[in-house]
């Protein structure tokens, strides 16, 4: 029994140490793609199983937004089927106000849908890598009273994506 709760413990160990502080450009050069931290904000990645994808920035309002790449593993044809998927999956206690639009991810043209429930906001943007491969997800969790601020370091954030070669 002392093992199991030993191994436990070095499982823990192990998994803490591999989050890594972002501040400024973070680059993932498997999923071919980087982004700047904007400035005053922190991003957290290596703290999710498996291969690196992306980061999470905390914001100051409580909210958070998530970048990540992963492969299109279920075949979408178009960014705005993983947009209906993903926001159909969120759960909603009360009236569900669903849009979808246009947006940027730096050069790229992405969809952005948006979900308001109750007193949240879910803002996602979805971009298909040009000529194929990776996918990539730019999401926002915030409230509607802090949405304006939120999306505008969302908005910031997006604005630096670049595409670099996949390694």
């Amino acid at each position: 029994m002392r093992i199991g709760v030993i191994i436990l413990v070095v499982s823990c160990v192990s998994a803490a140490q591999a989050a890594r502080r972002i501040t400024g450009d973070y680059s993932n050069p498997a999923l071919g793609y980087e982004v700047t931290v904007p400035e005053g904000l922190v991003g957290i990645t290596g703290d999710q199983p498996g291969p690196e994808r992306g980061l999470t920035v905390s914001l100051s309002s409580g909210g958070t937004i998530t970048i990540f790449g992963e492969p299109n593993s279920l075949e979408w044809k178009a960014p705005i089927d993983g947009i209906r998927r993903s926001l159909a999956l969120e759960k909603c206690n009360s009236d569900r106000r669903q849009a979808t639009a246009f947006g940027r991810m730096g050069r790229i043209t992405a969809t952005k849908g948006t979900l308001a429930c109750d007193d949240r906001v879910l803002e996602m943007l979805l971009a298909f890598r040009p000529g194929g491969g990776p996918i990539y997800w730019i999401t926002l969790r915030t409230t509607t009273q802090k949405r304006v601020e939120d999306e505008a370091a969302c908005n910031k954030l997006a604005g630096t994506f670049r595409l670099i070669p996949l390694q």
